[in-house]
């Protein structure tokens, strides 16, 4: 699950972890590869970078502890960030897992009360701080990119709309199904035993992005995993037949 339907190609010569790259440098190419920032001018991404914070978090970190209502934006260079929330009873959902090369949260460029999500690492990740104010003092002196800004948001937003569509008339096995091709889509890493997603998904991960109990997951893991679709061991899942999985996400 993710919330944009394209980003640029992270270049496997990144090296994220190397102490060769300093952390300016690593902000600098992160920009230029993030889905936002991509198209916009080299000086003007300069001009960002300038301001930027570079921070690296162990798993499961959250991130913007010091203020969850901080203006910032949270631009991925490695690892993954999971974006979701806990409701009144303490049940936790996940809205969406970004990869390298997402942004987020988006609406934090609005003035208004930044809405209620809580950002963690979901895997050991390093992640750029932009502020707010400082984004939209660029946006303010070259009002053009705005464009590449409502392109992102109407992404955000059809993601959004499908994810309501399959709550309201998917059954829980479409839409796990659904949920596991978007992770494939974006994670997947092809091996010998088939298509092995790059992130670590535990039951109750696949639990509070479906927003249905662990053991639901369970049973219907247990069906694909029965029917050779799926091989999962512990945080760890591979897609052995994708062209199935595909069949399944289309059956009403």
């Amino acid at each position: 699950m993710t919330f944009s339907d394209s980003v640029p190609s992270w270049p496997d010569d990144l090296p994220v972890a190397a102490t060769a790259v300093t952390d300016g440098g690593l902000i600098n190419r992160a920009l230029r590869w993030n889905e936002l920032f991509g198209p916009w001018p080299e000086e003007v991404r300069a001009r960002l970078a300038a301001q930027a914070r570079l921070r690296r978090y162990g798993r499961r970190t959250q991130v913007l502890a010091h203020d969850r209502q901080a203006r910032e934006l949270l631009c991925v260079v490695s690892g993954c960030l999971e974006v979701g929330c806990v409701d009144a009873e303490g049940r936790k959902f996940v809205h969406g897992l970004l990869g390298p090369g997402h942004i987020a949260p988006l609406v934090r460029l609005l003035e208004d009360v930044p809405l209620p999500y809580d950002y963690h690492a979901h895997e050991a990740s390093v992640i750029v701080h932009l502020s707010c104010e400082v984004v939209l003092e660029v946006l303010g002196s070259q009002p053009s990119l705005w464009r590449e800004v409502a392109r992102l948001a109407l992404q955000r937003q059809r993601y959004s709309l499908a994810t309501l569509h399959e709550r309201a008339l998917g059954g829980i096995p479409q839409r796990l199904v659904v949920t596991l091709l978007r992770l494939a889509a974006f994670y997947g890493n092809s091996e010998p035993e088939g298509l092995a997603l790059r992130v670590r998904l535990s039951q109750h991960d696949l639990a509070a992005m479906l927003g249905v109990s662990r053991q639901t997951i369970n049973r219907e893991m247990g069906e694909l995993i029965a029917q050779g679709v799926l091989e999962a061991t512990y945080n760890r899942i591979v897609i052995k037949d994708l062209e199935r999985l595909q069949v399944m996400a289309g059956s009403p």
